[in-house]
């Protein structure tokens, strides 16, 4: 008798040999096809390194775990197992066999939203931007839930009467969670009414700052303190928004106040030398320059100025550049500005008494 045909716990050596051998053939096989992913990857021009990083993962453990459990489950045929003991490993590789399906899909999931986010880098509009991280999280949890039921139902479980019960406790989370699905409603809201986007820069109530991220539950706000405001997407919502960043241009309103003792001429000159100045300057959409009101203690006039440059630092390097402009032009042309004075005039004092 061979050695090979000797019996251990019910099989021949040569069924354990061959099991192992399948095994190792797995193995090798796993490594062959992982090193064949990542040569057909190295070829091709996939954009950026995230998405080449989310399919070489594709190739590694989902692809090997799969290989691995067929060869296992092949492997197991070569024994002679107990009909009981069979049923009880078909059934827990039918479950491993979902999860991993499963999984598998959840990964390849990630590679097609990848790719979309790619392309969306590559648009105008950012609404892209702010759907596919929430459809990816959505698309997950759904492929999750249903392997989930699968492996309920493959273990024996009685899937009907689970879902209808969570159909009836499905009705008392709701209303416990009403705020929460509240904020997902408003999360959709923003999507679609876009009343602002990521990289905005909003002002409502008492916020002020860049729209970092717009999640499921609430919308990330990088204030301009450098700190981030989670703000509920049912409050973002029903919210007054002011949207700095759509505006296409800054206005800036001020009042230039000249001496009461400016001649007619200097006035004309110094309504001259304003217009002359926001007229040649870069930043300038448009202005206007009037002399508006006789003020209580100057001359008063009016400048609107519309820039170009809706960066607020650019902005303010615009409104400085135009500010010493105008002073260093009155300077030379001798026209003061104004501040508030009180001439006092006293008549009629009594004159002092001798004694």
């Amino acid at each position: 008798m061979s050695i090979w045909h000797y019996k251990f716990l019910g099989n021949e050596l040569w069924q354990y040999g061959a099991f192992f051998l399948i095994l190792l053939g797995a193995a090798l096989v796993h490594l062959a096809l992982r090193r064949l992913w990542e040569v057909l990857l190295s070829r091709r021009k996939l954009g950026e390194e995230r998405v080449r990083e989310t399919l070489r993962a594709l190739g590694r453990r989902p692809l090997g775990a799969m290989i691995f459990v067929l060869a296992l489950w092949g492997g197991l045929k070569v024994f002679v197992i107990p009909e009981g003991a069979g049923a009880v490993i078909r059934g827990l590789f039918v479950a491993i066999t979902t999860f991993l399906v499963i999984y598998g899909l959840s990964k390849v999931a990630d590679v097609l939203f990848a790719l979309w986010a790619e392309r969306a880098k590559r648009t105008e509009g950012r609404l892209d931007d702010q759907v596919i991280p929430i459809l990816r999280k959505v698309t997950k949890a759904f492929l999750w839930g249903v392997g989930v039921l699968l492996v309920l139902q493959n273990l024996g479980y009685n899937v009907s009467s689970l879902l209808a019960g969570l159909g009836i406790g499905g009705l008392a989370v709701a209303l416990a969670a009403q705020e929460t699905l509240s904020n997902f409603i408003g999360a959709l809201a923003l999507l679609v009414d876009r009343p602002c986007q990521v990289g905005d820069r909003v002002q409502f109530e008492d916020v002020d700052g860049t729209v970092e991220a717009v999640g499921l539950r609430s919308t990330r706000i990088r204030t301009l303190d450098g700190t981030v405001v989670s703000v509920p997407n049912r409050l973002m919502a029903n919210a007054k928004i002011n949207n700095i960043a759509k505006r296409p241009t800054i206005k800036n309103m001020y009042t230039v106040g000249i001496t009461y003792g400016t001649p007619y001429e200097k006035v004309q000159e110094a309504l001259r030398i304003l217009r002359e100045i926001l007229a040649g300057h870069p930043s300038t959409e448009n202005y206007w320059v009037y002399f508006k009101e006789f003020g209580p203690y100057s001359l008063n006039i009016l400048v609107i100025h519309w820039c170009k440059y809706t960066a607020y630092q650019k902005f303010l390097e615009a409104t400085e550049e135009i500010n010493l402009e105008i002073k260093r032009r009155f300077e030379e042309a001798g026209i003061e500005f104004a501040f508030p004075t009180q001439t006092v005039q006293v008549e009629g004092l009594p004159a002092p008494s001798s004694s």
